[in-house]
């Protein structure tokens, strides 16, 4: 057996996966709890929203930006157990980073106003897109990805190649995941509770093709940089537990778009270097569900000046109805868990 602990042994690389996420637990935890009391002091809330007022009076004066913690937690602890050098490891963090920053100014300019409206739509777009632009230039340029290539996750002997329309659905495939997610955190707990999930299987999913499984379906740079993927995603699971242990209900501290925008792009990109594209589209079912509805109320309000919910995204319109928070959030997780299972069979059903 000694064989299993050589330097180079797969025992120990899934060994700095766990530590991984031990590492980024604590670190997240404790700069949670400096970051409660600093940005407390420094009155770094966000106002919240005129049509909430009633339902989430109780919220107020609670400290936003508190995604900080997670992008600090996630990158030390994949500066220190990961290969840097990779482009499975430098890449998922360049991404979270230029995200993270962009909704870190939107959080600024809510907090220096003193209103919910940060960047403007349009603003925020832009530089969502730009980042997204960037990423994929860095997919295109560091890895060996055959990108075109989509898996159809039901279909064992088939996959798509779109040819140069793969870079454009990329994009809006990032850009969907960081505003489903965004649109998500609107109650304690909800957005990170629902990610824990999905990046948990795309961390499996890594592990499993670093391991060398299904190497017959799978591309070589997938697998050679599996590993070091799943070190990222078990980073990011870490740091999760760590921000929920503040943020469940009655939350200390929000993510605040800094932490949405962040844990957004990482579950895109590292779908994308997975080739996992459709499989983690479906075991994100709860933040599909949350963005099409908040999509379909702005494109009705927009073309009809008429709304089809009372008030969107859909968490809203449970709250709305006097259902406890901790029930809508309890049930969504519960749908969310669902999806990924799901979502497992499906890929499973690729792979078998």
């Amino acid at each position: 057996m000694f064989f299993l602990f050589t330097i180079h042994s797969y025992m120990i690389q899934i060994l700095r996966v766990f530590c991984a996420s031990l590492v980024s637990g604590w670190i997240t935890f404790f700069a949670g709890r400096f970051l409660i009391g600093y940005l407390t002091r420094k009155r770094a809330q966000v106002p919240i929203k005129p049509e909430l007022a009633q339902e989430q009076a109780g919220k107020a004066g609670t400290p936003s930006m508190g995604g900080i913690s997670f992008l600090v937690g996630i990158t030390i602890s994949v500066l220190l157990l990961g290969d840097i050098t990779d482009e499975y490891t430098w890449i998922p963090l360049v991404g979270m980073w230029l995200f993270g920053i962009v909704g870190m100014i939107d959080d600024l300019l809510k907090i220096k106003r003193q209103n919910s409206d940060g960047l403007k739509s349009g603003q925020k777009l832009a530089m969502q897109v730009l980042c997204a632009a960037t990423v994929i230039s860095l997919m295109t340029l560091f890895s060996d990805l055959q990108e075109t290539l989509v898996t159809i996750p039901w279909n064992p002997a088939k996959s798509i190649d779109i040819g140069g329309w793969y870079r454009l659905a990329a994009l809006v495939y990032m850009l969907y995941f960081v505003n489903a997610v965004n649109i998500t955190d609107g109650l304690d707990g909800l957005a990170a509770g629902n990610a824990f999930p999905v990046v948990l299987m795309i961390t499996v999913v890594s592990a499993i093709f670093g391991y060398g499984i299904y190497g017959d379906y799978i591309q070589p740079t997938v697998a050679a940089g599996g590993v070091d993927l799943a070190i990222v995603g078990a980073a990011v699971l870490g740091s999760l537990l760590a921000f929920l242990w503040f943020n469940t209900k009655p939350a200390q501290m929000f993510m605040g778009d800094c932490g949405s925008h962040a844990i957004g792009a990482l579950i895109a990109i590292s779908a994308l270097l997975l080739k996992i594209e459709l499989v983690v589209l479906v075991a994100s079912g709860v933040f599909l569900i949350e963005f099409a509805t908040s999509f379909i109320q702005i494109l009705a309000i927009r073309t009809k000046g008429k709304k089809v919910f009372p008030i969107a995204p859909l968490h809203h319109v449970y709250e709305r109805k006097g259902l406890s928070e901790n029930k809508i959030v309890d049930r969504f997780r519960i749908v969310g868990y669902l999806c990924v299972v799901i979502a497992s069979i499906l890929f499973l059903v690729k792979y078998i």
